[in-house]
Order: C-alpha cells, then structure tokens, then sequence
C-alpha cells in the first residue's frame, strides 16, 4: 500500500473529519475486467471525487470540500440517511487521458488540485460532460484556468443543451469567453465517438430526459465500461453499504444497495419512465461475463448472453438489423461495470440492477396507462424542479403514473397531449423579473383554451427570491376560469427544505389518491388482528405520524420489528433505511383521542400534533404521544416491497413501558382493503 496526500469527507450532519487515502498499486488491465479492488473516496452527507484511471490500470484519489455550513440541496431531495459520493472518472488514452465529468461548485478546488497529483494537466486532452448545472459550471471553469495555465489542447465533449448551457453562462463574461476560446467544444451527437488512432476510446449516447435534458453515456469498448451518469445512480456511501473503507464496487451485492438504487430511481426516473425505457432500448446492456458472482451455471448463461450480444452486434454492422430481424435501437453493450455519477461502481450487480430497471419501468409505464397526472414545470436555479420532482414522488407512491415535463424543453403540442391524457395537472414556475417565464405561460395558455382540461383536479406550486408573483398568477387565473385546485398553491422562498418537499409529496399524493373495493377474500384478510399503535417520524424540520396496526415482533436478538407501510403515507418518506422513529403503542382505554387526531384530514405538511401534548424523544427527536402503554425508539435496518405497501424491518433501540398493567389497544378490522 502507499499512502499518498488526499482527503475524504465524513459527515454527520454539519460535523467534517478528514483521512488519509490510502492507494494500492494496481497491475495492469484490459478487456473490461476491473482489478480486484477499486480504491476511491467515499462520503456520508456530503460528496468526494473519484478519479479512476482505466484501459491500462486503474489510479484514484479523494477530495473533501470545506466545512459545509448548510444541508446540500440533494439531502433535502432525497433525505439522505446512508450518504452520498460524486463521482468522476479518468479514463489513459495512450498518453493522455480523458475526464469524464466534474464535481458541484463546493468541492472545484478540491476536485482540481487532485487532478493535479494524479496526472499533468499537460496530458488531460479531452473531457467529456454527461450533465452540466449551473452548480457544476464553477468546477470546468476552475479546471479550465488552470488547464489553460497548463497548456496542451483540450476539446470538451458534451450534448448540444449542455454546450447551449455553457456557452450561455461561461461566455457570459470577458474571462469566461476567453477560456471558451482556448479550447474545442464538440456537441456530441447519437454515434458520436472519440477515436484514438483507429481504435474507438469511447462512444457517446445521448439519453435525454425532461429534467435532464443533456444526459449522454459513454461507453469503452476496450474495456466494456459503461459510464451512465444518472441512470443506475444510487444516494448511498459504500461504507454506509458496509463495505471496507476505500471500496467503490458494490461488492456486498445486489441485497446491500437494492433499496438505495430503487429510491434514487423513484425519485428521479419513476416520472419519466417513458424516456428511461428508451434509454434502456438504445444502450441494450448485457452483463459480462466477469462481473458474475454467482453459479457456474449462471456464469455460463451470461457468457452466452455476452457472446450473442456481440456476434449479433456484428452480424448487424454487417447485413444491417432489418436483415437479422433484430431492433435497430439497441446498441448491445457488453458491460463488466456500471460508472455512475453517485453511488458505487456496479460490478457485481450488473444483471440484477439493469434487469430491475426494466420492470420498474414497465410497471411506471402500465400504472400511467390506468390513470396518470402530468406534472409542468420551468426552473431557474433547480428549486421549482426539486418541488416538481417532488410531487411527481408523491403521486407515483399512489401507484398512478405521472408524465413529468420540464417546459424549457418540450414542444407545446407534448403538453396539450399530456394534458388530454391525463386525470389531473400541476403547473410550477419561479418567479423572473415579477413575471412567469415565456414557456410558463405559453403552457398555461394551452391549458386554458382546453376545455376538458376544466374538470381535471390541478394544483400550482413555485420557488421565487423575493415575491413569487408566478405562483400567485397560476393560481388565480385557473381560479377565475372555473378550474378546481386540489392544493393550496405551494409557494417556496429559494431552497425548499425538508418540510417543503414533505409538503409537496403530500400534496402529489392527494392529487392521487383513489378508493378500491374489497372481495369476499379481502374481507376475511380484514379479520387479522393487530395492536394499534401510532408511528412518529423526524427529518429535520419535517415530521409525521400515522396509525399503524401491521406491526410485528421479528427478531429476539437484536430485538426487531417489521412494520407494513402503504407507499402512499405521508410518513413513508421518513422512513428510509437508517432513519429512526417511534412507535407509540397506545393503551387500551386511552387510544381515542389520540386516532381521532392522526384520522384528521391534514392538508399537506401540516402539524399533525397541534394541541396534542406531546414529549420529544431525546433520542431520535421524533414525538412521544399521550395514551400509551409503552414506546419503542426505532432505527429503520431494511425495507422489502410488498405490493402497494413497504415492509420496514426495524431494530429496537430502546423502549420504555409507561403504564404498569396497561393493555395494549386491539384495532379490529372488517375488511382488508382499509386499515
């Protein structure tokens, strides 16, 4: 091993401890077998670099940003309980290398100066961007000074809305225009490659999405990486994952990572289902041979998968796809890693992960066939998207289908059809100049001039610095044309934090919400007893409750519990793996009070204990309710999906009977359709 200067970041809500990196050194590789190990950074709350190089070896390094003094934006979107890592790559092109991607604007110099001991900025000839925000320019422009101090060519690979988005913003000033002009700007185009020579370095596929307009994939052919950016992304530290401290890979497996890549991808991809599936068509990935770890049986059914995918491959370059009767769309890539922009390197997981992507986005798909709502959106800063992305959350959890559409970007007869086909709308904008943004009102415009449009249930929502007047324009002229809002409008002064989001996931999911009917059989599942207990729940400065009666006792040692959580509860946001809670098990005789105040209709992030006299526990900060027989301070260890509900598999942490000779309350059901 050889320890070298670098730092990563472990954070526990504000705190920041720096360590040392240590580095082993590699022996070389090729035809897309990674090493054994891949050393990188890992954080837990705020985000490390990883700096890979690949085709001849592998080298990373780690970077910490300063003592952050606020929760990142991505914390309050995602409620991150298990961390987070952003991660960029450094792929050896003979003697030079290519970057793929740059860090968020807290962690440039950081990111540069490592870049710096790991190659000389002389050698960086090419970078190619899968994403640029606003928040992510400060980082290529910091790059860019001092590759330009540097010296060496550069060309900067991206797609047409990023280089829109560059040239717009970084060409906005004297020095920014300069340092455009001192490098080649290449919008990347659907087969686009980087060549080295006659050999392909990289492939580039554009997969845009409404949110993500510039998404693009790279792909090394050599060896067989696949560098997804968002797609296959996971909010979660590898340690956190119960890894060994430096691992990248998700080398505990598919079980250790299931419930973060399932969360990222309903957060983020669930509302654009249709976009991720033709994504899925165009990239065709095939897991490797070498990322297997299971049967030899199973190794050799994907080595034949692999060995098809490649000869189909070139059977198709050769007589064309109509001739082979195969789809012209897929690209068949052979992949023996997965390259995300967060969360671990996919190596073992490979077939699991991109077989689980299909059907949750089958399942988005069909749910948004049986009803859906269309969520419209324009963004400034990113603000008046997270509380899009947000909502479209809470409508998915619903089990309905959602047609998420940034206005920025799509043309206005997608949105009178998104419009015609669904069962309710939500229109966001912030606030430019006192005034909606162009596209804001030309949708709202189509909005109104459809008639049929009036009868669907809708809502507004919007972030602004100063006064919000978008958000109050919305909402009074879909009130003057006769339109029913199903919310309040949801007004957010820049960030929106947690309770911000909570309420616009509650709100997503009223919009929602339908009744069903029970059979013959759910009427006898309704006979099943259970105690009644009320579940309290904490992130931050946002806090539920819910009645619950499908808890169970799961384990002895450690003392455990699972409890069943519909998808579409208010409080199942707070629950993620690692967060705590309390369950409150009411005493019989005394529980009255308590479910008539949680069976209140609530609107959207109100406070569900306003007159309640309630205790704090010092523990896990959520709500100790009057009315009971006994507590238990929990910690959130795993989640299973199980149909329309999660099943939370809880330790007990501590607990506490606060009634000697006190029952516990018995909930008697009819049928099994309702609680």
């Amino acid at each position: 091993m050889q320890t070298v200067p670098g730092r990563i970041c472990q954070r526990s809500d504000l705190a920041i401890r720096s360590y040392g990196v240590a580095i082993p050194k590699l022996r070389p590789f090729s035809s897309g077998k990674l090493p054994e190990r891949l050393p990188t950074a890992k954080t837990q709350r705020a985000a490390s670099r990883n700096l890979a190089k690949s085709r001849k070896g592998f080298k990373c390094r780690a970077a910490a940003p300063p003592a952050i003094r606020e929760r990142l934006k991505i914390d309050i979107e995602y409620g991150l309980k298990r961390g987070t890592t952003d991660n960029s790559y450094l792929v050896r092109d003979g003697k030079d290398f290519i970057l793929i991607d740059v860090p968020d604007e807290n962690f440039k110099e950081d990111h540069v100066a490592t870049l710096e001991q790991t190659i000389p900025l002389q050698s960086l000839r090419r970078i190619v961007v899968t994403h640029l925000t606003p928040k992510r320019l400060p980082s290529l422009r910091a790059l860019l000074e001092r590759k330009q101090a540097a010296g060496g060519p550069l060309d900067i690979h991206l797609s047409n809305p990023a280089l829109q988005l560059l040239r717009s913003s970084l060409g906005g000033d004297k020095e920014g225009a300069a340092l455009l002009s001192s490098v080649e700007l290449v919008a990347a185009r659907s087969g686009a490659s980087l060549e080295v020579g006659t050999e392909i370095a990289l492939k580039l596929i554009p997969c845009p999405t409404p949110r993500w307009p510039d998404l693009l994939v790279a792909y090394s052919p050599g060896d067989r990486l696949l560098f997804t950016s968002k797609l296959f992304s996971a909010h979660v530290s590898p340690e956190k994952a119960g890894e060994d401290r430096g691992e990248v890979t998700d080398k505990k497996g598919w079980d250790a990572y299931r419930n973060d890549w399932r969360n990222f991808f309903e957060c983020m991809l669930a509302p654009v289902a249709q976009q991720v599936e033709g994504a899925l068509e165009r990239l065709d990935v095939v897991a490797a041979p070498s990322t297997q770890s299971g049967s030899p049986l199973q190794a050799v059914l994907e080595a034949l998968r692999a060995t098809q995918a490649i000869l189909e491959a070139s059977q198709t370059a050769r007589f064309g796809a109509k001739s082979m009767g195969v789809r012209a769309t897929g690209v068949g890539m052979v992949a023996a890693a997965l390259c995300p922009m967060h969360g671990p390197v996919v190596r073992s997981s490979v077939t699991e992960l991109v077989g689980q992507y299909r059907e949750w986005t089958r399942a988005q798909i069909a749910a948004a066939e049986q009803a859906s709502v269309a969520v419209l959106y324009a963004s400034a800063y990113g603000n008046t998207a997270a509380l899009a992305q947000a909502i479209s959350r809470g409508i998915t959890k619903a089990g309905v289908g959602v047609n998420t559409l940034n206005l920025e970007v799509v043309p206005l007869d997608e949105v009178s059809l998104s419009i015609s086909k669904s069962g309710g709308f939500v229109i966001g904008s912030p606030t430019l100049g006192g005034h909606m943004p162009t596209q804001v009102q030309t949708a709202l415009g189509a909005v109104l001039r459809d008639a049929s449009a009036k009868e669907l249930p809708c809502g507004v929502f919007g972030s602004f610095g100063w006064s919000g007047e978008a958000v109050d324009e919305l909402e009074s002229r879909l009130r003057d044309a006769g339109f029913q809002q199903a919310f309040g409008a949801i007004r957010v002064k820049f960030k929106p934090t947690a309770k911000d989001m909570q309420m616009a996931e509650e709100s997503g999911t009223d919009l929602a919400q339908r009744e069903g009917k029970a059979t013959g059989t759910e009427q006898a599942v309704g006979r099943v007893l259970g105690a009644m207990c009320a579940i309290t729940a904490r992130d931050d400065d946002a806090q539920s409750a819910m009645l619950a009666s499908w808890i169970s006792q799961a384990s002895f040692d450690p003392p455990g519990l699972s409890v069943a959580v519909k998808k579409d509860r208010a409080a199942e946001a707070l629950l993620a793996v690692g967060s705590k809670f309390v369950v409150n098990i009411l005493a019989e005789g005394k529980e009255k009070p308590v479910i008539k105040q949680l069976l209140k209709p609530f609107k959207p992030g109100e406070d569900r204990f306003e007159g309640m006299d309630t205790q704090v526990s010092e523990a896990t900060g959520c709500a100790i309710l009057p009315g009971t027989a006994a507590y238990l301070e929990c910690s959130v260890a795993d989640k299973l999906e199980a149909g329309d509900h999660w099943v939370v598999y809880a330790t007990v942490d501590s607990g506490q009977v606060t009634e000697e000779g006190a029952l516990s309350a018995v909930h008697h059901r009819k049928i099994g359709t309702t609680y």
